[in-house]
């Protein structure tokens, strides 16, 4: 069968002779004709005055080269290495050093896999991706995951490193490998074959446990989370800190203060809740509204196995969180069922306690002014609570609004700050961590005079460290980047009575180029975000050569880098000591915890 096709149209112009208004005009006509086997395409230019031809010829047999497909080669993500990605890589090999294997003798071929023709169907994916049974778990991971070593599938002789959620050392399980990475591969947990003698699954509270991401220990007893968590700073100065290791500059570590409230305790929370991109038709149901799921929860008999990993688990309850926030949570989705066709994308809800003190003498409601989440009869939601240390009553209410005044009191001091602003979310265990900072920010005294005492606060915020330790200094400076979190401190301050302290806007790696207390009487006080501190940092901080650092971290790895690469890089690094390192554990339940070290100059 032959089909033509012809076209024409102009295809250029040969030249220009705008003198003589002489203008050459070419045109072509392209004729394809098609078979079974070949096809030829002949090119024509004509020129309209005569009747010259130009032909040529191209044909495309069969025998032509076929262009091959491009391999997909894998790329790796970087990740800060004191991340959780970056931890996790130094818990394999640290797992892969005790078990005698090499990195390659547990490399997979993922490039295999993102070639893999079929993709998930495809026969190597298949292969990786399967179900593995009796596996015995060796290790746990800072992020409460279980490790253990499986054969691989593909490459007979090699082994995977594969990660377990809510497995504990000891536990055999089954599995079922959903992800591969290059040197290890991510498994939902089936069942439970072999109980560890860790395991306490009776202790579990949460009937999304198991599900949600936002608890992992609930299955350990109180004592055994807290030595966990003991273990976790231990590793992270064995990983981050090796030096220190190596030349025994490191003291014993510490065992995990306690929390007063292992339940109940969270005064934020914030579910969220994602919109479908595009809407082909209108949502009939509302959207969950909860937070991330962690794995399938198969091997919890009494649980639904739905959704899946990256989704969003609806929650109706959180058992971390407060009471207040809880009745909170049920306000906001009753709202949220009436109100989520109004949303385009996706949100986050906010949760925040607001704390009140009552007047005995008047009714409650009267003295609850300020606005807060509603019941369906739209009165406000509260609870009242006794403070017996102090002698005074409380009244809890739920705020949503990120820009609205929250007040909290820790250690008989009050504290005001926007809701949406960082404050420390476990207020029962606030009072210990202050009182444990403020008993090692004393200078020590060579000679037993009674010398003036200073204190600098670098990475303030509203002030809570600073105004809690103003106490026997004689002058406090805190720096904060956030000009809001500057004016919340003085007020903070003013509102206390506490005339010792000057709050400071500017960045902490400029700190000590406005700071004039003499060094050898001041204590400082660091407390940075989660990536930690930078080398300029803490070279000025050697610079400044304090008498005394408490440095507090709620990410202990990158905290065990900075004390190592502060005693050892630095000018005066040297010249100190570490006294103690210990952590608090802020968050029961869940893998966090919060480390404080002491440094002195000696």
């Amino acid at each position: 069968m032959r089909r033509f096709w012809i076209i024409r149209k102009p295809v250029f112009r040969s030249s220009f002779y705008t003198c003589n208004s002489f203008i050459k005009k070419y045109y072509y006509t392209l004729i394809t004709t098609m078979t079974d086997n070949t096809t030829t395409t002949s090119l024509t230019v004509e020129h309209p005055g005569d009747n010259k031809r130009l032909s040529s010829s191209v044909t495309n047999s069969s025998k032509q080269k076929t262009k091959k497909p491009k391999l997909r080669k894998y790329k790796a993500k970087k990740v800060d290495v004191t991340s959780p990605m970056g931890v996790l890589e130094f818990e394999v090999n640290d797992l892969l050093e005790t078990q005698n294997l090499s990195r390659e003798q547990v490399l997979n071929d993922v490039t295999a896999i993102l070639n893999d023709k079929l993709k998930k169907d495809g026969s190597i994916t298949m292969q990786y991706h399967r179900e593995v049974r009796n596996v015995r778990v060796l290790e746990i991971t800072a992020n409460c995951n279980g490790l253990a070593l499986i054969d691989n599938p593909v490459e007979l002789g090699k082994k995977q490193v594969v990660i377990i959620p809510f497995g504990l050392p000891g536990d055999v399980v089954n599995i079922k490998v959903f992800k591969t990475h290059p040197y290890y591969v991510e498994s939902d947990l089936l069942e439970v074959v072999e109980k560890s003698p860790m395991r306490r699954d009776d202790l579990i509270k949460d009937k999304y446990f198991g599900k949600s991401s936002g608890s992992q220990l609930e299955f350990l007893t109180y004592d055994d989370q807290l030595k966990l968590k003991r273990k976790t700073i231990s590793n992270a100065y064995k990983f981050f800190a090796p030096r220190l290791v190596a030349e025994k500059l490191l003291p014993q570590f510490g065992t995990t203060v306690a929390s007063p409230l292992q339940f109940g305790y969270r005064t934020k929370i914030t579910p969220h809740f994602d919109m479908p991109r595009r809407k082909e038709k209108e949502l009939a149901e509302r959207p969950p509204l909860g937070f991330g799921q962690k794995g399938r929860p198969q091997w919890r008999k009494d649980t639904l196995d739905i959704g899946g990993h990256g989704s969003i688990l609806d929650i109706d309850e959180c058992v971390l969180a407060t009471e207040v926030l809880n009745k909170g949570l049920t306000n906001e989705r009753r709202k949220f069922e009436k109100e989520f066709k109004n949303y385009k994308k996706g949100a986050t809800i906010l949760l925040r306690e607001n704390t009140t003190v009552l007047d005995p003498s008047k009714p409650t409601l009267e003295q609850l002014t300020e606005e807060g989440s509603r019941d369906e009869a739209g009165n406000l939601s509260y609870v009242e609570v006794e403070d017996k240390e102090h002698n005074v009553k409380l009244a809890k209410t739920c705020v949503t609004n990120p820009r609205q005044i929250v007040t909290e009191y820790v250690d008989g001091y009050t504290f005001k700050f926007s809701a949406g602003e960082f404050f420390q979310n476990n207020n029962a265990i606030l009072p210990i961590v202050t009182k444990y900072v403020r008993d090692n920010l004393q200078t020590p005294i060579k000679d037993g005079g009674d010398e003036p005492k200073f204190l600098v606060d670098a990475y303030c915020g509203s002030g809570l460290f600073s105004i809690c330790s103003s106490k026997g200094v004689d002058k406090v400076i805190g720096v904060e980047i956030s000009a809001d979190s500057v004016s919340f401190a003085e007020k903070n301050a003013k509102a206390n009575g506490v005339e010792n302290c000057r709050f400071i806007v500017g960045k902490a790696e400029k700190l000590f180029e406005s700071i004039d207390t003499p060094s050898e009487r001041t204590s400082v006080i660091l407390d940075p975000p989660r990536k930690g501190c930078d080398e300029l940092f803490l070279k000025q901080l050697a610079a400044y050569n304090p008498a005394k650092i408490v440095y507090i971290s709620c990410n202990v790895h990158s905290q065990a880098r900075d004390v190592e690469y502060f005693l050892k890089e630095t000018e005066n690094g040297s010249a100190y000591q570490i006294e103690s390192i210990r952590g608090f554990d802020f968050f029961p339940q869940t893998h966090h915890v919060e480390s404080v070290c002491i440094m002195k100059r000696i």
